[in-house]
């Protein structure tokens, strides 16, 4: 998963671009990601899961859902989780939009946060 890291000198946001197939990942970290202390945190529910404290983890945020266990990652916007049970899943797939759902590797998703962590501290 490739990443780039920007920070808005006028509105002190920062954001990440990252690469196709996991810009939800970008939009999620945008909305709920600012604050250091948020992204401490979630670093120790990494933890937990790597240590097999715990088998998996979620998180519901303010517009988007993270799902976490030792193997895969989600983020999911949560009109997406409402209208799955108005989708008739045998017919067609186009409701999949990237900007409201992704998902990786477990490895990369810890960099990615590892990354953003140290990002906001060096601001």
């Amino acid at each position: 998963m490739e990443f780039e890291f920007r920070k808005d000198y006028f509105s002190e946001k920062a954001s990440v671009k990252l690469s196709m197939d996991h810009e939800a990942f970008g939009t999620w970290l945008g909305q709920e990601g600012q604050s250091i202390a948020w992204v401490e945190e979630l670093l120790t529910h990494i933890l937990a899961i790597q240590k097999r404290a715990v088998t998996d983890f979620k998180l519901v945020g303010s517009e988007f859902s993270l799902l976490m266990n030792n193997d895969e990652v989600q983020v999911i916007n949560h009109s997406l989780l409402n209208d799955l049970d108005e989708i008739d899943l045998e017919g067609d797939l186009s409701f999949y939009d990237l900007e409201i759902e992704a998902s990786c590797g477990f490895e990369d998703f810890i960099k990615l946060i590892e990354s953003w962590l140290e990002f906001l501290q060096s601001q």
